[in-house]
């Protein structure tokens, strides 16, 4: 034999070494172990803090979205209380109001509002009335519910339906320390 024909079997035989090799490599299992995940007692939950100034962004943000083409104007900023401006329709004229709330996070993670304070123009006009008109005269969300006769309105974050199933509940709302702090939900089914 010659020794090319010798040399040609030497690299043969040594391509299908390394080839075999690598194969036998790829497909030998990995000693790599996948993490547990750990258990989470309860919700799982993101918890995030705000303050003021970002709360009323995105309160201004959603009241552009949800209430673009309403018909009836009205305004939410948040300071040391929680203020509500607007107006609503009377013999044709429209009479301004400016409420304001004091905001409570209950046990449940929804919010009430009490009202401490209002002005109707110039004229004395009881609270529950301007709840019940702004009531009958805003589209306000499903969520939201303006209780009259209790000079009150519940925000039920239990009944906020975000669009990827994510719930918000209220942990706790201190205007006067700007801290606001809510937790964000997971899904049942994600958190399985």
């Amino acid at each position: 034999m010659t020794k090319w024909k010798v040399a040609f079997f030497i690299l043969l035989f040594s391509m299908i070494a390394v080839i075999g090799l690598v194969a036998v490599l790829v497909f030998l299992p990995s000693d790599a172990e996948k993490p547990v995940m750990a258990e989470v007692e309860g919700e799982t939950a993101f918890h995030v803090t705000a303050t003021k100034a970002e709360l009323n962004q995105l309160v201004s943000y959603y009241l552009e979205k949800e209430a673009g083409n309403a018909p009836i104007d009205y305004d939410v900023y948040i300071g040391d209380n929680v203020e509500l401006y607007g107006s609503f329709p009377v013999f044709g004229t429209d009479i301004d109001y400016y409420m304001t709330f004091e905001p409570e996070a209950q046990e449940n993670g929804n919010i009430v509002l009490r009202q401490n304070g209002l002005r109707v123009g110039l004229l004395d006009i009881p609270a529950s009335y301007v709840l019940k008109t702004a009531d009958n005269a805003y589209t306000f969300p499903e969520w939201v519910h303006v209780v009259p006769d209790e000079e009150r309105i519940y925000v039920s974050l239990a009944e906020m339906k975000l669009d990827n199933g994510m719930r918000v509940k209220a942990e706790s709302f201190n205007l006067e320390k700007d801290n606001i702090q809510f937790a964000v939900l997971l899904p049942k089914e994600a958190a399985e």
